[in-house]
This record gives C-alpha cells, structure tokens and sequence, in this order.
C-alpha cells in the first residue's frame, strides 16, 4: 500500500510550502502555495526596468546546454538552498519561470487537498461536480476545493491536462489522488463519505484488487485515527501525505513542465557516482569534491601485507572480522578456532572443542558472540561468549556436516545450515538454544524426498532478506520477516559461498570454473561477472568489501587474492597472498576499510592494509622494540 498522506483542511493561509517539486526534507524556505513568482507566472519588474516575460532572453546554449532548462533547474536549486530571493532575482532577469500556471494551480490543488481540481488540471477531464464526486467535509463552507470549479467557468470546461511523461499510467495517477481522499475522509471519521468514494471512485478504476480490499479493510479502522494510520502506514493528514503524493505524481509529468524535484542534487549525484566509479582506488565514504576531478592515490588503499598471523598448524578455511572491528575470528582444518585482538594481533581465545574441520564462524551484531561449525565428525555448532571463551550452547544433534551460520539483525536468533536433509535450515534463539523455526523443501515432483542440504546462508544487514545455497546448485531468497521463500532458481554449476549486500538487494555467488557473479536477489539476473580467479573444485569464498561495500574481494586456487570495483567489475589488483597453495576465504574489515585478511592453505593469516597504516604500525613497533632493546621486522609477526 503506498503511504502518504497529510490531513490539512483546505485552507489557503494555514499551509506554507515550498517552491520545489514535490517534497523536500532540505533546507528549504517555506512559501505560502502558489505565491511565488517563480511559480504562478506573475510579474515583477527587475533591476534594468523590464518585466517578467517582456525583457527580451538570452536563448544561446550555455557551454552546448539548453539555456532554458539550466536556469529552470537553478531558480529550482536555488530555492532547495533555501535562497528564495535569488531565485526570484534569477527568473526576474532571466525571463524564465520555475513552472507556469498550470503546473502551480496542479501543485497548489494536491497540497491543499483539493482533489477535483487536482484530477481536471491533471488531466483536464471534464468533471461534473454535482454527481459522482464526494468532498471531504460536509460543511459547504468548508469545500473550499470546490469553490473555484464552480465560479469560473473557464475551469469547468478546462480539457487540456497536463502533458504526462512516456509510459503514464492516467489509472494509476487516478487511484493514487482517490486513495488520498479516501484515506483523509477516514481520518476525520467521515465513513459515509469515504465508502462513496471507495465505491463510486476507486472501485470502478479496476486497478489492484489487492490494494482495494486493503483500502476497505481500513473502514473498521475509522473511530481512532491514530489506529488508522498505523494499520495504512500512512502518516496522516498533518505529516507528508501530501506532499509525498505530489512527488509521486511529479514524476509522471514531463519534465518540460514540471522538473523533477532536486534536479540538480541528482544530477551533482551522477557526476559523484561516475568519478567514484572511474576511481580505481577509491576507499572512502565521504563525498568527493566539486571543485576539482576525484582521484585516489594507490597508497590509500590496502595492497600491502600489516601483519602476518603464524599460530595456525593446518589450513586455515574461513575468517571473519567482528562487526566492531576489534576481534579476528579464524577457523582452521585442525578443528581450531582463534580469537584475535585487532589492536596488537595477539590471540584473545582460543576455542578448542570441534575435533576436526572448523569451517564456518558467525558473529553476533554487538560482537560479543561467535558461532563456530564443524564439518568434521563432530558435526556440530557452538555458540562462545567471545570475550570469555565460555561456550555457551551446544547443536551436536546434527547427523552430517554443519556448514554455516548467520546472526538476525538484531542478535537475539540465529540460523544454522547443514548438509543434514531431515535439519538444514533452522533458526534457533540466542537466549534459550531453543528452534523457533524450521525452513523445509517446497514439494516438487522432481525430487521425491523433498529434502535439502545447505552450503551456505547470508542475512541482509537490514533484515530484509535471506539467501542460502544448496548441494543441487539451488539458491532460496526468503523473507526475512516473513519466513517465506520469495523466489528461487537453479544454476549450471557447484555453488560454494554466498554473500548479500546490507540492503537486501544484491547477492554475490561463489562458483566452479572461476565464476563470481552479482545477482539481483529476487530476480537471479546477473547484474556483474567478475573475472580473474580460478576455481575448480574447492570451496572459495568471497565477500563484500571497502568503503560503502563498493568492492568485491576474492580468494582463489592460483594463491592471489582478487579485487574489483563492484559496480563496473574491473580489477583493481590481483594480489599474491599465500602460495603455493591456495586463498580459501578473505574477510574485509567492515568497522575499518582500509584492511582486510585473506588465508589459505599455507596455515597463515595475512592482514592487509595502507601504506598509511603500515606506516603508523611500523613506526610503533619500533619505539615498542626500541623501548625494550628488541630489533626485527616490524611489519611481519
């Protein structure tokens, strides 16, 4: 159900809004509807003497820009800074206005809840207002949206619209602007009136049945508003319906007429988008500067080896990095699992239990616990107090291989995935070790045991989503709210590891024949191949990474840690890292982006960072060594 919603009696003096398209949560100067110069095509005579509209413009490009549509879009950003007297300075002098009067009386009608006049300057329909139109109060002195459609005859017979961009849908725009008058009707308790509308207004559009029977679902919710906008998720006639709506509608107007609200902020957004993506080392949240081309230099990215981590005695398969940065997680063949301090790499914990295998750690949101799984005969999984080593929970009712774990958003569960066909996917709570659920295979005629086993599962950040990876090449994305499957697909070759991006929208998936691939997550289209890296038959695992997740980082079985920009795919570096063997698993610090660790078969764990870092690292280990009388490398462990 779309929410918006504002309910602000029509009333001319009472609301002020702003000059700009649609909403705008920015530093904008309010302005009483419609009285703008720059809006509802008034005159006013400039610094040279001459009027708006006779002054003669200036129609050359600006450096091969239509000059028209630049200082539209300026008068607009000039009033989105909040620059009021600027903008109407520049429309003054320029001869140019923001919008014309259509546009201004359209935008006036929808913020004033005006609805008839909303539709016939919309879409210049022909609407009789003593039949099938139902106002929102029942006061005749209070239908002042029906005021100005009566006293002039021009309006009423008004048929020319506004013109709509490519692909409008005009059944769609209706059914928004009749949900508005519908939802503000229920608010003010008026339930006669809104039943007309649903059922003379919005009913017969045909449009979202779905929609509709919530839409009529609501009508029990009419004797408390408060209910009513919680059950809508609508915020209501004093919020930003309104203006919410506007901007929906806005964008099905062309642009010649009405610019799409914050233009030049979208088209600041492009630049800063494409020189971030044209920047091969780019590494940093913050927003890069107008006044010059961006560019990153190389020794701001981690290429070079910190530290490097020896206590490990067999191959170290999985890694992972505590969402606060200050422990390093890794688990090893041998069945061990070490918890490093991040501020000196010393080992904090050393968690001991598994026999053999350890292939999987998961940390809790807050850092404070770790889940580790064994696919060795044990098969098991443990949940540690990641400060006191304390194991906490036990899951050894496992008959095979528990292959990977994943915390909810807000730590208080976890899932368990297994090669296990009778328990493969489970979520179980932190508090009581107890399953709250219990994910099964949806019936299928081309496997008759309905069954599943689990290589690896991912959670989404925002709890929105999850995605796991099964033996047979499947890939399952759930709602994570809901618990059901949302969609699925088959691949054409052994899935190894999955990751998702923290807004739920983009999963990254691990396959042989060295394929890496971004998909969309409830689609399955490929959105990005990356290249490089040579997988045939182990397990290899990559991941999200650096600054805003903008890269991808991989092991691979020619002993090279990979890396590329994620939104155009190109490699930034391939880095060697642990031969002769192989990178098994990389892990990028999410609390610190300028580091990451990579380990493989070489038994090591090896921290990359910048050469600005090493620098300071390296600088004070040696007034440490210094102090002590001790000298050495001091870039190696």
């Amino acid at each position: 159900m779309r929410v918006e919603g504002s309910n602000i009696p029509p009333n001319d003096s009472q609301t002020n809004r702003p000059f700009s398209n649609g909403s705008s949560n920015g530093a904008i100067s309010p302005r009483k509807n419609g009285s703008s110069p720059t809006t509802n095509g008034s005159t006013h005579s400039n610094r040279h003497g001459y009027t708006n509209g006779t002054r003669e413009k200036l129609t050359e490009p600006f450096f091969g820009h239509d000059r028209e549509e630049v200082t539209r879009i300026l008068i607009q950003s000039l009033t989105d800074l909040g620059y009021d007297g600027a903008a109407r300075t520049l429309s003054n002098e320029s001869g140019y206005n923001l919008e014309n009067r259509a546009v201004a009386k359209f935008r006036r009608a929808v913020l004033d809840g005006d609805w008839s006049e909303a539709e016939r300057t919309l879409f210049g329909d022909h609407i009789d207002d003593t039949g099938g139109g139902v106002g929102l109060y029942s006061n005749e002195s209070d239908i002042t949206w029906l005021k100005s459609s009566r006293s002039s005859p021009r309006n009423s017979d008004f048929k020319g619209g506004l013109p709509l961009s490519e692909g409008a849908n005009t059944t769609e725009l209706r059914f928004w602007i009749r949900q508005q008058k519908y939802l503000e009707l229920l608010e003010i308790r008026d339930r006669q009136r809104a039943l007309q509308v649903l059922r003379q207004e919005l009913q017969p559009l045909q449009y979202d049945e779905t929609r509709l029977h919530a839409l009529s679902s609501l009508i029990m919710c009419c004797e408390d508003p408060d209910n009513l906008r919680r059950a809508a998720q609508w915020d209501g006639a004093q919020g930003e319906s309104r203006s919410q709506l506007l901007s929906e509608l806005s964008q099905s107007i062309s642009p010649s007429v009405m610019i799409p609200e914050h233009r030049l902020a979208h088209l600041l957004n492009q630049v800063r988008d494409n020189q971030i993506a044209n920047c091969l080392y780019h590494n940093s949240t913050a927003s890069p500067s107008l006044y010059v081309n961006h560019t990153c230099d190389r020794d701001d990215f981690p290429l070079e080896t910190l530290t490097e981590l020896r206590d490990h005695s067999d191959e170290v398969w999985y890694i992972d990095f505590s969402p606060d940065g200050s422990m390093l997680a890794t688990a090893c063949k041998d069945g061990s699992v070490f918890i490093y301090d991040t501020k000196n790499w010393s080992v904090s914990q050393r968690l001991l239990e598994h026999d053999e295998g350890a292939c999987y750690v998961a940390w809790s949101p807050d850092s404070q616990h770790v889940i580790t799984c064994s696919q060795g005969q044990d098969h098991s999984a443990y949940v540690w107090d990641a400060k006191t080593g304390h194991r906490i929970l036990d899951f050894t009712q496992y008959t095979y291989a528990v292959t990977t774990a994943a915390w909810s958003p807000d730590g208080t569960a976890f899932v368990i995935g297994s090669q296990d066909a009778e328990r493969p996917l489970n979520l179980y709570s932190l508090q009581s070790g107890q399953e709250i659920y219990a994910w099964a295979e949806t019936k299928h005629p081309d496997r008759p045991n309905n069954g599943f086993r689990i290589q690896d599962v991912a959670i989404a950040a925002d709890g929105s989503r999850m995605v796991a990876i099964t033996y047979d090449n499947r890939v399952f994305v759930y709602d994570w709210l809901t618990r059901q499957r949302i969609s699925e697909w088959s691949m054409d070759n052994t899935l190894t590891c999955v990751s998702i991006s923290s807004d739920g929208r983009e999963v990254l998936i691990n396959m042989n024949e060295g394929r890496l691939v971004l998909m969309d997550a409830v689609t399955g289209e490929p959105l990005m191949r990356y290249q490089g890296l040579k997988q045939t038959g182990y397990v290899i695992r990559s991941g999200f990474g650096g600054a805003g997740d903008g890269c991808i980082v991989s092991g691979s079985e020619d002993s090279h840690v990979y890396i590329w920009r994620r939104q155009s795919g190109i490699l930034v570096e391939a880095l060697e890292a642990h031969g002769p063997g192989y990178v098994n698993t990389v892990s990028w610090n999410r609390a610190d982006p300028a580091m990451f660790a990579s380990a493989g078969d070489d038994h090591r764990v090896r921290i990359w960072s910048n050469m600005t870092n090493i620098r300071a690292h390296s600088q004070q280990l040696g007034v440490v060594r210094g102090m002590n009388g001790i000298g050495g490398n001091t870039y190696m462990r």
